[in-house]
């Protein structure tokens, strides 16, 4: 069975065996992995099994979860080595780290600091009269050095042209780094998470007898060579006396050690580090440069393996998103209700691909027409996923004899347990006696719809209690009114009367009465399609900034 490697900031690493069950991670006590990590949410995410696996899925935590430096918008399936990021705890997929790195508060002397250089100077291109003068006298030992230099830069470019994951790409660039610069140890750290901190991703040890022992790096040199914008050259790190309490640091004698940002031309999203312990010869000046430069050069190829993954990741969401919204399509009515005596038509404009409006049109018995209009808080994903719950809990309770107090109650309760403590679902229901005229209704906390009689006065179809799922046993007392012929009754949702133009004012109710009265008139799919083409020039240039659902129900003349 595979297991958890977890790696606190502040407390010992341990592990954690996953069995067929469902794993809790957070803060909370009453988790099965409780992690007294203050960036860490109560509950923070949820590792489970999966057909050909695990996958983890975030609890919409504070602070958000990473995998190999992405964040998770949804289910994500954990391949072996797969880097978890919660707060600042580091989580492992089935494989152990064979070397800990810690990160020490040891602080570096001016003494044992060589060189400082900084990063604009080393990158920036040469001026070529400079280049002539320095020149003169002719060095022929610096000439071989630059030649070396460009003649490696220019093989780790080629080595680095072909695209990969991010992860392969990172041990790729250690590899190529250990391959031109000997060295003891290595470790190249991106910055991640919340908060940001510097996470190892690579470890490289050269040299065997390291192997398992604990991989200390000050965090000062990392402070250095961030805060100043520079690389950074050390040597004899064990004569620095802030060092001589530190037995370990004696014992492993760190002759040399350079560190260098990650830095893409925009920003730095990394370092990498490198010491020689066993190798007396010290890391040089052009060492330093030439780490500098194959650094910059990671960096970029770092930052544009991100971007595809990124990409990929994106068009792989727009491709479930998709087939979502068609699922979610699928679920509203896919016919108008046919009625000799009214004219009945609705429809739904989401705000993304995906939304959490909802209506729907079901038949009771042969002179009994459902009609319902809902708007779940929030949008995308989660409104629609609670609207979809919704709408098969109304239609397993919707037969001839339901009772519509009785029903409410119940999806009330229903919505309460299967929705987190912030959401909840505005609703309006109402069945329509297609031989009668009259209209039973609860309003759960919807916006209330609009009665217009054949003068135009208009009557509200106001609230009988809260939104579903607010709190659990509450009571909704039916209302009943009855449509004339010639009179109307439009149910909408707020994203109608609250989309705005550039000047930031709302379409509004008014305006939405003002059309209805010049169209009433015409048939509901022409009074429908001109409030949709009212809205859509009032808001031109504006991202919509909810779903809009409208429908109309017209009592013929």
């Amino acid at each position: 069975m595979p297991r958890l490697f977890i790696y606190p900031k502040k407390q010992d690493p341990f592990t954690f065996l996953l069995k067929n069950q469902k794993v809790s991670i957070g803060r909370a006590g009453d988790n099965d992995i409780s992690i007294p990590d203050p960036f860490i949410s109560g509950k923070h995410a949820m590792i489970y099994p999966i057909k050909d696996g695990h996958a983890i899925r975030d609890n919409n935590s504070k602070n958000k979860t990473f995998i190999n430096g992405n964040k998770i918008q949804a289910e994500v399936k954990l391949n072996k080595g797969d880097e978890i990021l919660m707060g600042s705890t580091r989580i492992i997929f089935d494989k152990e780290l064979s070397t800990n790195v810690e990160l020490t508060d040891a602080e570096l002397s001016a003494d044992s600091v060589n060189t400082i250089m900084n990063l604009e100077d080393v990158l920036k291109k040469p001026d070529i009269s400079s280049t002539i003068r320095a020149a003169v006298p002719f060095d022929l030992d610096r000439i071989k050095d630059e030649h070396q230099a460009l003649s490696i830069i220019n093989e780790v470019s080629k080595a680095l042209v072909i695209h990969m994951p991010l992860n392969e790409l990172l041990d790729h660039i250690m590899d190529l780094i250990s391959d031109v610069l000997p060295m003891d140890r290595g470790i190249l750290m991106l910055r991640e998470g919340h908060p940001v901190q510097f996470i190892p991703k690579v470890v490289r040890i050269n040299n065997k007898k390291l192997v398992n022992l604990r991989f200390q790096v000050a965090q000062s040199i990392i402070n250095m060579s961030v805060d100043n914008h520079s690389s950074i050259l050390t040597s004899d790190a064990q004569a620095d006396p802030r060092f001589k309490a530190r037995e370990s640091v004696i014992k492993l004698n760190i002759h040399s050690a350079m560190c260098v940002p990650l830095w893409n031309n925009k920003e730095i999203i990394g370092i990498i580090y490198v010491d020689r312990i066993s190798n007396l010869d010290q890391f040089t000046q052009e060492d330093l440069k030439l780490l500098t430069l194959l650094s910059n050069l990671a960096a970029v190829k770092i930052e544009n393996a991100k971007l595809t993954e990124q990409a990929i990741e994106k068009e792989k969401m727009e491709r479930e998103l998709a087939l979502a919204a068609q699922i979610q399509k699928d679920f509203l009515p896919n016919r108008i209700p046919e009625s000799r005596a009214f004219d009945i038509v609705g429809d739904n404009i989401p705000c993304h691909q995906v939304g959490g409006d909802y209506y729907d049109f079901l038949e009771i018995d042969e002179n009994r027409l459902l009609i319902v209009i809902a708007d779940v808080s929030g949008k995308g994903v989660s409104a629609s996923l609670l609207m979809a719950s919704l709408r098969a809990a109304l239609h397993s309770e919707i037969h001839p004899e339901h009772d519509i107090e009785a029903m409410a109650s119940k999806l009330n309760d229903f919505v309460h347990r299967s929705s987190a403590a912030n959401s909840f679902i505005t609703f309006f229901y109402a069945e329509l006696n297609k031989k009668t005229g009259e209209m039973k209704y609860i309003n759960a906390g919807h916006n209330p719809p609009l009665h217009i009689d054949t003068k135009n006065n208009i009557t509200r179809f106001e609230s009988s209690g809260l939104p579903l799922g607010m709190f659990t046993g509450q009571k909704y007392k039916p209302r009943s009114v009855s449509l004339n012929p010639g009179e109307m009754v439009i149910l909408f949702t707020d994203g109608i009367t609250e989309s705005r133009n550039e000047d930031n004012q709302e379409f509004s109710e008014d305006r939405l009465i003002a059309s209805i009265k010049n169209h009433r008139k015409a048939s509901s799919q022409e009074i429908l399609s001109k409030i949709q083409k009212e809205v859509e020039e009032y808001t031109r240039g504006m991202e919509p900034m909810d779903d809009m659902t409208l429908v109309i129900i017209k009592r013929k003349s």
